[in-house]
């Protein structure tokens, strides 16, 4: 009869955790979905991937702000500004950026090329936590930024 009992208890107990592993594991994917954010405007980013590569850290990281409509930032030697448009379901361009005119020369430069470039051929965007992806039309990440520390606890 115990024998039984047991057997019994064991195989509810085994249905009722499979059950459980099974609504856990369901939830799970709707935690980790990625969101786009409906609106860009006040956001302040450091770049931490550049075309897959992680980018080293220096005393100025290279970075974006979004205002209502312009971009701003750091692009390695020169700052940068411009247009941009983003839509609550991730469509994101940016219209032509100009730079500032500082003298830059080797890796730096090379970066600041490939940084703007990259900014040019982004077609989306996802935020996801506390990063944003920019990503071109076929859904390739070609930057990946982290949020910047806000400027008010300086």
């Amino acid at each position: 009869m115990v024998r039984k009992l047991l057997s019994s208890f064991a195989a509810q107990l085994i249905l009722v955790l499979l059950g459980l592993a099974i609504v856990s594991a369901c939830s799970l994917d709707t935690n980790t979905k990625t969101h786009v954010a409906a609106n860009l405007a006040g956001t302040h980013w450091n770049l931490k991937t550049l075309d897959g590569t992680t980018v080293a850290s220096s005393e100025r990281p290279l970075s974006i702000s979004f205002d209502e409509n312009r971009i701003n930032g750091y692009a390695g030697c020169n700052s940068f500004f411009g247009n941009y448009t983003a839509s609550g379901d991730g469509v994101f361009s940016s219209g032509s950026v100009g730079t500032t005119k500082m003298a830059c020369l080797g890796e730096r430069d090379q970066l600041e090329q490939h940084y703007l470039e990259q900014l040019a051929q982004a077609k989306q965007y996802v935020i996801s936590r506390d990063q944003l992806h920019l990503l071109d039309a076929q859904r390739k990440i070609l930057l990946v930024f982290s949020a910047a520390p806000s400027a008010q606890g300086k």
